[in-house]
């Protein structure tokens, strides 16, 4: 389905926690909204108050960009709804209800077990694994403190324990 693959596409290009995700506008006068002209997400509602400013990648950004052109248009209620993602009968997602269905898309795309909350560690241990500095994933994450992000978020990988001793003796 269109409307899901564009959801986990976002999930996954954000790293947004899933209130944040139902929250998420087309109306720039909401807390919680995307400018698909800049390629931005702005948080400015969220636990623990941590908000700011995501950038979205190119590639993300043109499925979203498609999905708001051309999908969602077809939903009951897109007119008048701002909410990023609705149902296709043209209700806004509950938090309990999105995090239900990722649940159900994850299993089907072989991700059994994982939650919608993995694509948060997945987007955080892959910004780690990139290079990114910490600081700056603490910030694209939105973490108060940089020991969430390194503590918790940072999930070291069988191959990222062989990559890191074939470079101690330079294999």
């Amino acid at each position: 389905d269109k409307a899901d693959h564009a959801l986990v596409v976002f999930l996954y290009a954000t790293g947004c926690r899933v209130s944040e995700v139902a929250t998420t506008s087309l109306n720039r006068t909401d807390p919680n909204w995307i400018d698909l002209e800049n390629g931005t997400l702005t948080i400015a509602e969220a636990k623990y108050h941590s908000v700011g400013t995501v950038p979205i990648d190119v590639t993300s950004l043109r499925v979203l960009r498609w999905y708001v052109r051309e999908v969602r248009p077809r939903f009951r209620n897109a007119v008048v709804l701002p909410h990023l993602f609705i149902s296709k009968v043209g209700r806004p997602y509950s938090a309990n209800v999105l995090t239900q269905k990722l649940g159900l898309l994850l299993g089907r795309f072989g991700f059994a077990g994982k939650t919608a909350h993995s694509l948060r560690h997945f987007y955080v241990t892959d910004l780690l694994r990139r290079g990114v500095q910490p600081h700056v994933v603490q910030a694209l994450a939105r973490h108060r403190d940089a020991r969430t992000t390194l503590g918790v978020y940072a999930h070291a990988t069988p191959d990222d324990l062989r990559a890191a001793v074939n470079r101690r003796v330079g294999g």
